[in-house]
């Protein structure tokens, strides 16, 4: 079994060891262990891609790979819908949930990923920036009604994939949030309610601007598995980087609440 693919076990293997989501909750305020895995682009290496780039690319052999080992060990995909309802109100979960997210929209996930999900009947959420759509080497929006036809759920990623933070202009800022799902439930004819925010930056006001604008939840990329009520709008995520070296420290990382600051790598 390649390393990377181990780490990848390991983790999995860790969240399977904390109690489970189906199990009785006590308080909803109890943190449920749900890995969520966080990919960008699926596609071969090329020669020349550049080490920066390539931590992001997944290719299809080593995401073949990783889906047979969940469904190998019995894990269950799950929508970002479910785990907010569970948070919310303790609905029960399968006992081994995963949430699979694809962010930004490339071309090669529709050709590469969604086979995948397919023969291994996985579901995935997508988040996409709207910018994006359409334009070259991006998912069109033929594919994109697509995914959401073979039963994908499609997440807000903003219009243009800005550093959220960073915008001073309230009407720019509404626009990126509450205008890019204006435009992907116009256009998809259904409610976009999950959210991620670019490059895992978020604050106070930015999370505000998110629940004003309609989102039931929120992503960033802050590593951790566990989630409690408290932070549906700042869930926690794992990045696949190439080898996924960083996925068993991110782990240790994320039990520390007090020291939780945004994270920016990759989103």
């Amino acid at each position: 079994m390649r390393a990377g693919i181990m780490s990848f076990v390991v983790v999995l293997a860790m969240a399977a060891s904390m109690p489970a989501a189906s199990q009785s909750i006590e308080t909803l305020s109890d943190r449920q262990s749900v890995p969520i895995l966080i990919y960008h682009s699926i596609r071969p290496y090329r020669a020349e891609d550049l080490p920066g780039v390539r931590k992001f690319i997944t290719t299809p052999d080593a995401l073949d790979e990783e889906f047979a080992y969940l469904k190998e060990n019995d894990y269950t995909t799950i929508d970002f819908d479910s785990l907010e309802l569970s948070l919310r109100t303790g609905a029960a979960l399968p006992p081994k949930p995963v949430i699979i997210c694809f962010d930004d929209g490339p071309e090669t996930q529709y050709v590469y990923a969604l086979p995948l999900l397919r023969k291994y009947s996985f579901t995935a959420t997508f988040f996409l920036f709207t910018n994006a759509i359409g334009r070259e080497h991006y998912l069109s929006w033929d594919q994109v009604l697509a995914l959401s036809a073979a039963g994908m759920q499609i997440g807000c990623h903003t219009r243009f994939h800005p550093y959220l933070t960073r915008i001073t202009d309230e009407k720019r800022l509404w626009d990126e949030i509450a205008g890019a799902k204006q435009r992907l439930e116009s256009r998809l004819g259904r409610p976009v309610t999950a959210f991620a925010y670019p490059f895992g930056q978020y604050n106070e006001h930015v999370v505000d601007v998110v629940k004003k604008a309609g989102y039931t939840c929120a992503r960033g990329t802050y590593p951790g598995i566990r989630h409690g009520r408290e932070e549906i709008f700042t869930l926690t995520g794992l990045i696949r980087t190439a080898n996924l070296k960083s996925l068993v420290t991110s782990l240790q990382n994320s039990y520390d609440a007090a020291s939780r600051q945004p994270h920016a790598a990759g989103g």
